[in-house]
């Protein structure tokens, strides 16, 4: 990922939107290839951090508060936060970072179908 760019100018906020975007997506790549690998969770997990650090660190330095772009930031960084907290699966990391890194973009979050999942419920008849 690339070197944070700070927020002095309205100039610098969109470039630093921008280059955010870029590791953002960056960090789908990265995070794609290891779903894809069956790597666990928590190394998705670390992939996925060092953008959310990333971001989060330029949120801290976004100027004022009634800022559009801090607001796609606030929201991409809440996606994050959701993915650290309620991703249970790899895919489910991803899913949320996609959701980010779309937010950064103003476009919606492409929507993935998946197969459902079944599951086995172990036991027998109840028997009082």
């Amino acid at each position: 990922m690339k070197a944070a760019v700070g927020f002095s100018t309205s100039g610098n906020l969109h470039l630093a939107l921008s280059r955010l975007q870029e590791d953002g997506e960056e960090a789908l790549v990265a995070l794609a290839r290891s779903v894809a690998k069956g790597e666990p969770l928590v190394r998705c997990q670390l992939l996925a951090s060092i953008f959310y650090e990333e971001l989060r660190r330029q949120l801290r330095q976004c100027p004022c508060m009634d800022n559009p772009e801090r607001a796609v930031l606030v929201t991409a960084a809440d996606h994050c936060g959701r993915a650290a907290i309620m991703s249970t699966t790899p895919m489910d990391l991803l899913r949320e970072l996609r959701n980010a890194v779309a937010a950064l973009s103003h476009r919606p979050a492409p929507t993935m179908r998946q197969r459902p999942v079944l599951h086995v419920i172990e036991g027998g008849l109840f028997r009082p």
